[in-house]
């Protein structure tokens, strides 16, 4: 089983990582699910909220909770007990980065949900200067959700960098699409030695360096 979450700002690059993660683990029958959902009545509300306007925090912070968990409990945990790789497009780290205004509170926010959640075997967080986020999103949107200004981001990406432990993998998301990817990859070698052999796209692998090196550009 893989759970994957990829984090980070917006205009961090996550959905362009998720679908090459997709094509590397094409093997395994991935799936991606994004949050919030589209499938709950609290997703849904999210998703409008984005838009229209955001939510008071509490009630935010409950209504990502609440269709985190129906999310874990109706696709993603089914889907790994057949033996497919999930990605998930934000997971957890991005309810506390948008909803909180410090680490130590997105912590201790953290330690309320992690009862009744999964803990990913990787989570990607990509690091991204604010301005730069948005910069990218110009370029390539013509409408911002109503989380996408400069002093939200900038809140968010401090809180991104202070997520630490043995799960998370901090990448440096400044650069290319294809720079991005790399450095996924060679956390990807190292934690699933097993099915690196298996993974698609890559050569000159060393599963004891965590090493391997793209044959092509993942799209």
């Amino acid at each position: 089983m893989m759970l994957i979450a990829v984090d980070g700002i917006d205009g961090s690059g996550k959905t362009t990582l998720a679908g090459q993660l997709k094509v590397l683990l094409s093997s395994f029958n991935p799936i991606i699910e994004k949050e919030p959902t589209e499938n709950s009545k609290w997703g849904i509300a999210l998703r409008a909220s984005a838009i229209s306007g955001r939510m008071p925090r509490d009630q935010e912070l409950e209504f990502f909770h609440k269709d985190r968990i129906f999310h874990l409990e109706t696709v993603v945990r089914p889907a790994l007990k057949l033996g497919r790789a999930v990605i998930l497009d934000r997971y957890v780290d991005s309810t506390l980065a948008f909803q909180c205004s410090t680490p130590i509170e997105a912590e201790q926010q953290y330690q309320k949900f992690l009862p009744e959640i999964d803990i990913p075997d990787i989570t990607f967080i990509l690091d991204c200067p604010a301005q730069l986020g948005l910069e990218r999103i110009a370029k390539y949107r013509n409408e911002q959700s109503t989380f996408e200004k400069l002093d939200t981001l900038s809140i968010a990406q401090k809180i991104y960098e202070s997520r630490r432990g043995p799960t998370y993998k901090h990448l440096d998301a400044t650069g290319t699409v294809g720079e991005t990817m790399s450095q996924a990859l060679c956390h990807m070698v190292k934690r699933f030695p097993n099915e690196a052999p298996n993974f698609f796209g890559i050569d000159d692998l060393n599963i004891e360096n965590g090493d391997a090196k793209l044959k092509l550009i993942l799209s």
